[in-house]
């Protein structure tokens, strides 16, 4: 008895040891954006730090979608779960900075013995502050300086390799030879038998990196200050003659392939993908590049060869004196407010922020160090002796560190999601060849700044009044109630029906509650927020009908995505009506496999909306879709496709750009929601179904053939079949998204801008929640009132079997 006590006492014993323990623990949630190597990087560094810090726990947390990752931080934070340490970037960091959901970290570095923040290269530090106070520890600094070359193509040119001593200028300069950049470009450029570029010199990350340059060398900015910009600077005739000469380069000169070629099969979707083909001989981006090609081009594999990377080319400057300046990306690590463990998550900071997190990513091949004495350290980040033979490229990776004296950060403003949707606003179609930079950035220049004013003007509106608006909204729900059941008023229920009336509301008692928690009451916020401006973090400030007035008189998009919308309610739905009235006629007949057919046809109407997105886009693609390859033939030159591009395209040698174009972008996704008529199918074969053989028998005897029955028999009494289609076809036309948001992210220059998009992008993007409430009023009232429209047409129109008419 006495060895079985001393055995439970040693048990609970232990237990009370193993909570105690536990309980010492503190546990930090760490979020980064980071993915494929640098997220391995990461987890290895987790798991030291916990080793080095055992009383700490760190819960790793990813979410790779770049863009998607900053709003998740808002709403985690507006919500109350925010993670204790999180990555963050200079165009995202104020957003959080300004509503104090980040922690300054000023204090921190004051209290740490033998922290310097002197130790960083400043530039990267200052874009991490505001108003002089740091927000972010920066883990490292990515000037897209970087020009990789392919030192065989180079030599089988006869050309030098770049020494990042060369210049450019608007126009080429043979004389200068490899000293002209753009002389260089020309010299790699070739088609081939049928006239089609199939080689080039160069291209960058993406069009608007090399237009950034562009932008930058020239002395421009798009905004008069890049921390809290009042002005807005795009619409100068310099902005746009520096945008043009970026889309020449590639439509014009053909140094650098086409937004439509780039994004063909036989070339490659990126141009990472393009040089490792070598299809270009350089190409432009930032050194996160590095892992990606080491892996392709191995040294002794087949597919290796020469590479290194050098400066890109100063501007020549309009006096002869050159220019150097280009974009640059950067990264760190902040700590949020909210936090409980304000000195465990400095240690965390510190930790991925400091010497241990960026020689690893630095080993990694991954970032370059924010601490330069740790960036130029040979056998670390620049290549030494002992250095690995596949880490050794790229050697000159010294120019790194060359760069960052020219580097030039985009602007870090609070407000950089809502102006920076204007200002690229259409920027596609520049790059495409199908509008001038002029033309666009001139609407654009003009829609920034009145949307740059507005947001100015709300940080000084009163704050918003609870009690008053609770009260409206508890006088409407009453009200509301009132009316519906204002008609049994002084009706006498009987012992019975009362009992019956107490079953039945105890029954919908758990749907009541569930409506009125998670459908009235957001529904009465999202009305209240109709009259304020709200971001919910700070407080609400009241705005009355500003939000209103800005739809009508002030916001393009406003009207713009109204009218995008009802074009794609307009034909989408009766295309939709049409085909899934005509698959089930098919279906409808008895033959053999017609219950095969009708699953084959129903499957897509249940598939992911995403996944059907993507394909959709393939299907679409310019130079190896499948419409394309119907409509141009195999080898491009059948007539029909020809004369689609001489009415559609302004260069008519290119095949149609269907999701890249203007005026094609919005016909594709109508011609992309008959992909779900299955669903309407179903629906439509029960109608069928459910009409009486009798009535096709009598009109038979009456002579009628198969288009006077259907005109007579089967038409009328699908009817109620068509109003319900017509109905739940037009509400989920109305709230079109998935596909903008997966396709076109409501470009090229809004003609997918649909309406829940852009209540979509004033929500989650520009953190308008006020104002987007409001859209979403707007977008109620809509369909409400169509809808009551239809219902009250159906009775001239909708014949019902029961009914006598």
């Amino acid at each position: 008895m006495t060895r079985h006590l001393h055995r439970l006492l040693f048990l609970v014993t232990l237990l009370l040891a193993s909570v105690a323990s536990y309980a010492n623990v503190t546990t930090l949630r760490f979020s980064v954006w980071d993915g494929d190597k640098a997220l391995e990087t990461i987890r290895s560094l987790v798991v030291e730090f916990e080793q080095q810090n055992p009383d700490i726990k760190v819960k790793l947390e990813n979410y790779p979608d770049y863009n998607l990752y900053h709003q998740k931080m808002l709403v985690t934070y507006a919500a109350g779960v925010a993670p204790d340490v999180v990555m963050m970037d200079p165009q995202h960091f104020q957003a959080l900075a300004v509503r104090k959901a980040l922690l300054p970290l000023n204090p921190f570095f004051e209290q740490t013995p033998g922290f310097d923040i002197k130790e960083y290269y400043k530039q990267i530090v200052d874009a991490h502050s505001y108003k002089g106070v740091c927000y972010a520890l920066p883990r490292d600094i990515a000037p897209m300086g970087l020009i990789y070359y392919n030192k065989e193509m180079f030599k089988r040119a006869g050309l030098p390799y770049p020494t990042g001593d060369w210049t450019w200028d608007f126009k080429i300069r043979p004389e200068l030879k490899e000293k002209d950049f753009l002389w260089v470009c020309d010299q790699f450029t070739k088609k081939n038998q049928e006239g089609k570029y199939v080689q080039w010199g160069y291209t960058p990350g993406w069009p608007g990196l090399f237009a950034d340059m562009i932008v930058y060398a020239t002395g421009l900015l798009p905004y008069d200050n890049m921390e809290e910009p009042t002005k807005v600077l795009v619409g100068t005739p310099e902005y746009s003659k520096a945008l043009q000469f970026a889309a020449d380069f590639m439509n014009k000169y053909h140094y650098a392939p086409s937004v439509t070629e780039q994004s063909s099969a036989f070339a490659g979707a990126t141009a990472q993908a393009l040089f490792v083909q070598e299809r270009v001989a350089m190409f432009q981006n930032g050194i996160w590049e590095v892992p990606n090609i080491r892996k392709m081009l191995k040294p002794g594999s087949k597919e290796f060869f020469e590479w290194d990377v050098a400066m890109a080319p100063a501007y020549a400057g309009k006096d002869g004196k050159k220019v150097l300046r280009f974009p640059t990306g950067g990264s760190g690590y902040g700590i949020m407010s909210t936090t409980k463990n304000k000195e465990a998550a400095w240690k965390l900071t510190r930790f991925m922020g400091g010497e241990p997190g960026m020689i690893a990513m630095a080993k990694a091949g991954i970032a370059q160090p924010a601490i330069r004495s740790l960036a130029i350290k040979p056998g670390l980040w620049v290549p030494g002796p002992s250095t690995p033979i596949e880490e050794q490229y790229p050697a000159n990776r010294i120019v790194t560190d060359q760069a960052v004296p020219y580097v030039q950060f985009p602007t870090t403003s609070q407000y950089y999601q809502a102006i920076n949707d204007r200002v690229v606003k259409g920027q596609e179609l520049i790059w495409n060849g199908q509008k001038t930079a002029e033309a666009v950035m001139s609407e654009n220049a003009v829609d920034a700044q009145t949307r740059l004013d507005f947001l100015r003007k709300e940080e000084n509106l009163p704050p918003f009044n609870w009690p008053l608006g609770i009260a409206i909204c508890s006088m409407l729900f009453v009200g509301i109630v009132f009316w519906i059941y204002k008609p049994h008023f002084g009706h006498k229920l009987t012992e019975l029906e009362r009992g019956e009336t107490r079953s039945a509301y105890s029954f919908l008692s758990p749907w009541i509650i569930g409506f009125l928690v998670f459908t009235l009451v957001p529904m009465m916020l999202s009305l209240m927020m109709a009259f304020a401006n709200w971001d919910m973090i700070l407080p609400a400030q009241a705005r009355g009908l500003g939000n209103f007035n800005e739809m009508i008189n002030i916001d393009p998009s406003f009207w713009k995505s109204l009218k995008v919308t009802t074009i794609y309610v307009v034909f989408s739905v009766p295309l939709g009506i049409i085909g899934s009235m005509g698959l089930a006629l098919l279906l409808n007949q008895k033959v053999k496999g017609v219950s095969l057919f009708r699953t084959l046809y129903y499957i897509p109407s249940i598939t992911s909306a995403v996944a059907a997105s993507l394909i959709w886009l393939r299907v679409f693609n310019a130079e190896n879709g499948m419409l394309n390859f119907f409509l141009y033939g195999p080898n491009g030159n059948w007539p029909i496709g020809r004369m689609l591009s001489s009415w559609i395209m302004t260069d008519p040698s290119k095949p149609v750009d269907w999701m890249a174009t203007e005026g094609t972008a919005l016909p594709a996704l109508i011609i992309m929601s008959l992909w779900g008529v299955g669903g309407g199918t179903v629906v439509f074969l029960a109608g069928l179904q459910g009409i009486p053989t009798y009535y096709y028998e009598a009109a038979t005897l009456d002579g009628a053939g198969i288009m006077k029955r259907f005109k007579a028999v089967t038409l009328p009494l699908l009817t109620p079949t068509i109003f319900f289609t017509l109905i739940t076809g037009m509400v989920g036309a109305f709230q079109a998204f998935t596909q903008a948001f997966v396709m076109t992210l409501g470009g090229p220059n809004d003609a997918t801008r649909f309406f829940v998009y852009h209540l979509f992008g004033n929500a989650f993007q520009s953190l308008r929640m006020g104002y987007a409430s409001a859209l979403g009023w707007v977008l109620f009232v809509i369909i409400m009132l169509i809808t009551a429209v239809q219902w009250w047409a159906q009775n001239k129109w909708v014949y019902y079997e029961a009914e006598t008419k």
